[in-house]
């Protein structure tokens, strides 16, 4: 899971209260000024123009488990003081874009683009299309000939003319990340944390697709009981990291590595992913020719979270 930070635009409570009830559960939290500092320690709120008798709660620098547990306190702990969020607040993601390539950064911008509708259709419509001037669609942008042809990330993110779309990549010029800036405001912990791992299995997914030999869907061998679950989770995201297998079977680090390796045994490619404690599923079972691996907005992601996000666009189907 790549490194990530949150701002949750919120209203309904003062600052005062939100300090207050952050620090009861131990969440580091300090009051500042409006600006655009990164802070690998601790947690800010500052005041925000576009949010109407609201102000903006300002995650540091988190990564992994520990990460998404942090933020799912800090959420939850909003939402019990009495935090809310109307039309004019919005759930800002920030990804660390460092390590990417020109192209798979570009992927990740078309595949949002070609997926903006199925997208949108979980979203509240102040949200959708170009309903909203902070987070208007992207569709448009990919066919410029500066995006198309841009050979860095700074060209790629000087070729969007703005930062308020659904995915801001001019944030690669200040904070070294791409901005997902679609989601509605929230102090949901569950919505908040489920959109943040859509996100970061999206922009895996994106990025394996970048590359025209990793879009074959491997062969599995046929396995069972904890071998099986752990087979199924690495045809599902493909790169899985040692917290996940970690959090999801209750193992310590060297029972995943100890099953890893027998999964190797059965002839599957799983390789380590140098410096990111993770483990990406190259191919199938040795030997086999894999078939073709179309495309769709939930290739890649946990099966959990699809069924969240297809349950939510119902709910919005079924009242519109």
């Amino acid at each position: 899971m790549r490194r990530f930070g949150v701002e949750m635009e919120i209203v309904g409570i003062r600052r005062e209260k939100a300090l207050r009830a952050l620090r009861a559960v131990g969440v580091d939290i300090r009051e500042e000024n409006y600006n655009h500092t990164d802070s690998a320690s601790h947690w800010k709120t500052v005041p925000d123009g576009s949010v109407r008798n609201g102000f903006e709660v300002v995650s540091p620098i988190l990564e992994g488990e520990a990460g998404l547990e942090q933020l799912r306190v800090t959420a939850a702990a909003l939402d019990d003081a009495g935090a809310t969020a109307d039309r004019s607040c919005g759930l800002h993601v920030h990804i660390d874009a460092h390590g990417f390539s020109t192209e798979e950064c570009r992927n990740i911008i078309r595949r949002y683009a070609a997926f903006e509708t199925g997208i949108d259709a979980f979203m509240p419509q102040s949200r959708r299309g170009n309903n909203n001037t902070y987070c208007r669609s992207i569709r448009e942008q990919i066919h410029s000939r500066a995006f198309q042809r841009a050979s860095t990330l700074s060209e790629l993110a000087h070729s969007m003319p703005g930062r308020y779309f659904k995915i801001n990549l001019q944030a690669y010029l200040r904070h070294g990340t791409i901005e997902f800036r679609q989601h509605s405001g929230s102090a949901n912990a569950t919505k908040i944390c489920n959109w943040v791992r859509f996100l970061q299995a999206f922009i895996d997914e994106s990025c394996r697709r970048a590359h025209p030999e990793n879009t074959a869907a491997p062969s599995l061998p046929s396995t069972g009981g904890v071998m099986g679950r752990l087979t199924a989770l690495f045809a599902a995201q493909r790169i899985v990291s040692l917290e996940t297998m970690m959090e999801r079977f209750g193992w310590q680090a060297h029972t995943a590595r100890a099953t890893i390796a027998r999964l190797r045994r059965t002839g599957l490619d799983i390789r380590p992913l140098r410096g990111r404690h993770s483990y990406e599923l190259i191919g199938g079972a040795a030997g086999e020719t894999p078939g073709p691996c179309e495309d769709s907005l939930f290739a890649g992601i946990p099966a959990d979270i699809v069924t969240f996000y297809r349950n939510r666009a119902a709910v919005f189907s079924a009242v519109a």
